[in-house]
């Protein structure tokens, strides 16, 4: 059978609990690791899924971004 295609919902959650409980925002490394999930996983859901959620990433030097919810 296999996963199904889009994001996962639960990841999604655990993001933006994570966040909710810092409004001034934090390292993608920092929420990825809040929310039991990899760097990458984290990467790719604020980037692709929940965009249009977050207010926007900074970039600190080109290697991370500093992200909070809307």
């Amino acid at each position: 059978m296999g996963r199904s295609k889009g994001p996962d919902e639960n990841k999604i959650l655990k993001i933006k609990s994570v966040l909710r409980k810092y409004p001034q925002g934090l390292w993608i490394r920092e929420i990825a690791r809040q929310a039991k999930m990899s760097k990458s996983t984290a990467h790719r859901y604020l980037t692709y899924y929940m965009k249009n959620q977050i207010e926007e990433a900074k970039n600190v030097n080109g290697l991370v971004k500093f992200v909070k919810l809307k």
